[in-house]
């Protein structure tokens, strides 16, 4: 098993993190050391690169990140290696049929490091920049964003069974986006290219490293893709059972370090 994978691909949230929001001493100390042997430790999240930077930054890490569930790909130096967004035009539209429909809708809109909202002080906008201690933009995304500049996701916030009914709906009106649940009151609406395979494909390719020769963990539906590209796919114990189904293996769950469990159980 030694030195056979080459690279790791993890979530953030309910893989690495803890239920606390953090990563374990002991977990921190592996990956550092997996980096140190020259094995890229590669953060894979729905989160914008600011909330994704923030973790990589308190673990030690310098490998490139993947940010918006794989729309968009930045390189150690922060450069863009892929993009995968949707039209300002196809937002408006989508947000404009949101708010129509569910007309007090929590909605966010992320565009590479913007955060945007109608309503910076809605409580589920207040919480969510408590997780993530970034501040969120007030405004209309269509003033504050370039002319050209891509959406790289839309975020809704609410009640679960809204939340449902949003999903159910938007799959049916928009078969051409991603769209899906990160929790029971969050829904988040995606490019269809934006998937984390295509970005586990995309830094195999810059990295030269065969897809087969890496690994990834995951614990949410938005990650199956991902474990089913890399050679190996781990999901962790507080995965959900059709998500686990997808995978090669299973670890403990991630309030038991299972990252740092089946790293060492691999020999790496």
């Amino acid at each position: 098993m030694m030195g056979k994978y080459k690279m790791v691909f993890s979530d953030i949230d309910g893989t690495l993190l803890d239920s606390t929001h953090e990563v374990r001493k002991n977990t921190k100390k592996k990956i550092k050391e997996l980096e140190n042997q020259g094995i890229p430790f590669i953060l894979v999240s729905a989160r914008m690169p600011e909330g994704i930077y923030t973790i990589q930054k308190a673990a030690g890490l310098e490998s490139p990140i993947v940010a918006y569930s794989g729309g968009l790909v930045l390189d150690t130096d922060r450069k863009i290696l892929k993009s995968n967004g949707m039209s300002q035009k196809k937002a408006e539209e989508i947000t404009g049929y949101i708010r129509e429909k569910w007309n007090n809708m929590c909605i966010s809109i992320y565009s590479g490091s913007s955060w945007i909202s109608f309503d910076d002080r809605d409580y589920w906008i207040k919480q969510e920049e408590d997780i993530t201690t970034l501040k969120c933009i007030k405004g209309n995304f269509t003033d504050i964003l370039e002319k050209d500049t891509e959406v790289h996701k839309i975020m809704c916030m609410g009640e679960p069974e809204k939340i449902a009914e949003i999903e159910n709906i938007l799959k049916v009106k928009y078969p051409e986006l991603s769209v899906y649940r990160s929790k029971d009151t969050y829904l988040e609406i995606l490019d269809g290219r934006a998937l984390k395979s295509n970005a586990v494909k995309v830094l195999c390719e810059v990295k030269n490293i065969p897809i087969e020769d890496s690994i990834s963990f995951g614990d949410n539906y938005n990650d199956i893709d991902m474990l089913e590209a890399t050679g190996m796919g781990i999901a962790m114990g507080n995965a959900p059972e059709e998500v686990k189904k997808h995978a090669d293996k299973i670890t403990l769950d991630n309030d038991s370090e299972g990252l740092l469990h089946m790293l060492e159980k691999l020999g790496m």
